[in-house]
């Protein structure tokens, strides 16, 4: 097989004594000295009709300036036909099979194009890029065009949030009518690209062929869909303000319906949501993902509150003592935690619904850390001695601490934990 030049340009005769190649021997048999006329459809007699085949893929969609219902799409239009006078015979030529050939050397079809609503532009494959034309020993043409067309396009505003257009093209022939020309579409041609064409994603695109009518026709249908930023926008938003409801359910007061109403209420909204962010990246589009994995975070997160929550209700419930066999080192957390007072202060703030009985930890806490600042003039050794004895004291009084009094530090605990992890999540979502 020969394999010439992209853009050949068109053959020039010359004498038997010029040519010094087999292909351009064979060129030169083809397109000089023969009646063969370029302008004539290939057909041995005029009342015979041509059967074409034709395809396209679209490589590329962009908007047109300044008007939301113009689409450009370039497409890659691929012609196929059988030219009734350019043939030989390939064991005589030197096994050559096919050739290149400028457009200008044989006939060509020329197309108009239009969109499928009433704007009257219309557009000519005149104006495309050639991309190749290859001539078969058997008479097969294969001719290859780059064309960008201006197509007029309307929104389907049944998909929430994507911005979906479809646009209908009609390339049609303007010279012959459908007893000269016949078109048929390449069913491997049905196809367009799986990657999206920024900022447009095609989700559809049928092609089909009308020799009904006086001019034979070739339609396409173009489904294209585009991501709007401010739709990503509100996921990232409700997103936010169900990590705030996980949040805002660890200042109600453990045994109150109001944090079991938040709880269920922020696990349903949660889980619904998830359902709908997975669907919309997995169907629709990818970036959606992301902030989906970010929904599925803030589900474990929440997780966490809500198994904390009736646990806790459980103990409560069953009178059960925090102090019962009370490890040392939770003792000494406990002493510790009393004797930072910022900390301290953080730890005994109380719940938004808590009542005057539920303050009891607060003043305790207060009381305890008074009692462990006051300012002495004794030697480093009756420190080190006084310290540990309030830290003894503080242990054995914290093993009297029931579970109602210890809730509520470890709520702040919890709640300052949830609080770093979702920073975290979304210092790494928008980096």
């Amino acid at each position: 097989m020969v394999v010439a030049a992209e853009h050949p340009k068109p053959f020039l005769c010359a004498d038997q004594m010029e040519i010094n190649s087999t292909e351009t021997a064979l060129k030169n048999a083809l397109f000089c000295g023969t009646s063969y006329n370029p302008r004539y459809r290939p057909v041995k007699y005029q009342q015979d009709r041509l059967a074409m085949y034709i395809g396209a893929e679209v490589i590329n969609v962009e908007k047109v300036r300044d008007d939301d219902s113009k689409l450009e799409i370039t497409l890659e239009l691929l012609m196929q036909w059988y030219d009734a006078f350019l043939h030989w015979n390939k064991r005589t030529s030197g096994n050559i099979e096919t050739i290149n050939v400028a457009e200008q050397d044989l006939w060509t079809p020329t197309f108009a194009a239009k969109s499928f609503q009433k704007s009257p532009r219309i557009q000519s494959t005149k104006q495309c890029s050639r991309v190749k034309c290859h001539l078969s020993y058997d008479g097969e043409v294969i001719y290859t065009v780059l064309c960008t067309f201006k197509v007029d396009c309307y929104t389907e505003p049944r998909y929430w949030a994507f911005e979906t257009k479809i646009c209908t093209l009609r390339i049609y022939s303007v010279e012959y009518d459908t007893n000269q020309l016949s078109l048929f579409h390449f069913q491997r041609r049905l196809s367009y690209p799986s990657y999206p064409l920024l900022p447009y994603k095609i989700t559809s695109f049928q092609m089909a062929t009308v020799n009904s009518t006086m001019s034979p026709e070739f339609r396409m249908d173009i489904v294209i869909e585009r991501l709007i930023g401010s739709h990503l926008v509100v996921f990232l938003v409700l997103i936010v303000i169900l990590c705030l409801l996980n949040l805002f359910s660890l200042w109600f007061n453990i045994l109150s319906s109001a944090r079991a109403i938040a709880v269920v209420l922020g696990t349903v909204m949660q889980s619904m949501f998830l359902v709908i962010l997975y669907w919309y990246g997995v169907v629709k589009m990818k970036p959606v993902i992301t902030l989906a994995h970010l929904l599925l975070g803030s589900c474990a997160f929440g997780a966490v509150a809500c198994g904390w929550t009736y646990f806790v209700r459980g103990q409560i419930s069953t009178r059960k003592r925090f102090t019962a066999g009370c490890p040392r080192t939770v003792a000494r957390v406990i002493g510790f935690l009393r004797k930072n007072q910022p900390l301290a202060s953080f730890l005994s703030i109380g719940y938004l619904n808590g009542t005057s009985a539920e303050g009891k930890l607060a003043n305790d806490w207060e009381e305890t850390h008074v009692q462990q600042n006051i300012p002495t003039m004794a030697a480093e050794g009756q420190e080190r001695q006084q310290d540990d004895e309030l830290t003894s004291s503080g242990n054995e009084e914290e093993c009297d601490v029931k579970w109602q009094e210890v809730v509520q530090p470890l709520d702040r605990i919890l709640f300052c934990a949830m609080l770093t992890a979702y920073l975290l999540m979304f210092i790494v979502y928008v980096c």
